[in-house]
């Protein structure tokens, strides 16, 4: 499970309020005292606690088990009730069926005839006679599923890193987090990320009037009417329905990566002065930020450089998520980053070169890998927003233009690419 066995995949969080400011035994005495304890008798949709992030039953939440340098490793537990909509229905004809029976009523049965309908009262009387079984079952523990959601959290940074990709399971984290320590927990998306960094230069002014830019013409749309409403920027539909219009940034990003990584052999040299090389691999995921042509998914071998991505380029289409390799010249990470939402998925975590000597050791090699390459992608993304937000944009964005233009040209790799397109 992530973050100590197998592929990881993460969402960015930021913690604000009362969180906590470093690890102690005080932390971990909280933790101890969220356990769950499932209810018996009602019939909680959802309900949560913590373990110390083994299975959902772990609550030794001892030092040398949850906390690795200045990060702590737990997990949430949550456990949801929910009846198959196939079960309510059954017991509910079947109580149906039992008030014909006591009514004397026998159509319906082996008789051929349909059976009567009943009348309000009694089909409200069936209702609730099958609506107490269920629960009668939910109440002996049926229908309930248990969830393990891991968290690898570091107080000194206010950051959080957990697999809770949906609402449902954000919404869970953020109630317990708040229960438990009263502090505030927010998911960070490509533009709250956006923020924070120029923040910590003083740069936050410019944030605001940051839009989205056209990298070739938009597409030829059919009629007049959708010309007007195309205009000559794109809208990026995908970020204009949700929380952060300006989650757009994420998708410029990937972008940047893979015109960095076909013009300039992917190495960006970072601000500390690490060289970081990449190359898009195995998938790219793309929709039309006009919103005219659809969206694409391409799988195989440097997908890239197919020509099924050079024309989608050509079409108004950008990345929405990406397949990355990435080498810092001493580790080599592989994994999926989708750009608005800045998350990372089927992160793979090399293995190291020498066996480890315990299982902690184990632990500890894995979060600080984890810990390695998002770092190196939050750096990444700053010195995207460095050349995105400084005087260098201009010629930046010619060379995009001028490499999607150019692609025209580029050949399709020996193996073939799956082109799946959906508009």
């Amino acid at each position: 499970m992530p973050f100590i066995k197998g592929s990881v995949t993460y969402a960015r969080f930021r913690l604000g309020g009362d969180a906590p400011a470093r690890i102690d035994e005080t932390m971990l005495a909280a933790l101890k005292a969220g356990v769950l304890s499932p209810t018996l008798g009602v019939p909680v949709e959802v309900e949560t606690g913590w373990t110390a992030g083994e299975h959902i039953l772990d609550h030794d939440f001892g030092f040398e088990r949850c906390v690795f340098d200045a990060s702590l490793h737990a997990a949430m537990r949550m456990d949801s009730v929910r009846v198959p909509p196939e079960i309510r229905t059954a017991y509910v004809a079947q109580e149906q069926t039992a008030l014909r029976r006591a009514a004397g009523d026998e159509r319906g049965d082996d008789s051929g005839l349909p059976a009567r309908p009943l009348g309000r009262a009694a089909r409200r009387e069936a209702r609730e006679s099958a609506e107490r079984r269920w629960l009668e079952e939910v109440s002996d523990g049926r229908y309930r599923s248990s969830k393990l959601v891991p968290i690898l959290w570091n107080p000194a940074r206010g950051v959080l890193l957990a697999p809770a990709t949906t609402d449902k399971v954000a919404d869970a984290l953020r109630d317990l987090v708040q229960s438990t320590f009263g502090a505030r927990l927010q998911g960070v998306s490509s533009a709250g990320l956006a923020l924070d960094l120029l923040a910590s230069r003083g740069e936050t002014g410019i944030f605001d009037d940051a839009m989205p830019e056209a990298f070739c013409p938009p597409p030829a749309p059919r009629t007049a009417e959708l010309a007007a409403m195309v205009g000559d920027r794109p809208d990026v539909p995908w970020v204009q329905g949700g929380p952060e219009p300006k989650d757009f940034l994420g998708n410029i990003f990937l972008l940047w990566l893979w015109m960095h990584a076909e013009r300039h052999e992917g190495l960006v040299d970072l601000s500390d002065g690490r060289g970081i090389t990449f190359l898009v691999d195995r998938l790219i995921d793309m929709e039309c930020a006009w919103g005219v042509t659809g969206r694409q998914s391409l799988r195989g071998d440097a997908p890239g450089r197919s020509a099924e991505a050079a024309k989608a380029l050509q079409q108004g289409k950008w990345p929405r998520k990406l397949g990355l390799i990435l080498s810092d010249g001493e580790s080599e990470w592989s994994f999926d980053l989708q750009g608005d939402l800045f998350r990372v998925s089927g992160l793979k975590i090399p293995r190291p070169e020498e066996r480890p000597g315990s299982e902690r050791e184990a632990v500890e090699q894995r979060i600080e890998s984890t810990l390695a390459v998002d770092g190196i992608l939050v750096a990444l993304y700053d010195e995207f927003l460095k050349e995105r937000f400084g005087s260098a944009w201009n010629a930046r964005k010619s060379e995009i233009r001028e490499w999607i233009a150019s692609k025209g040209g580029s050949s399709v790799p020996e193996a073939p690419v799956v082109e799946m397109t959906v508009g």
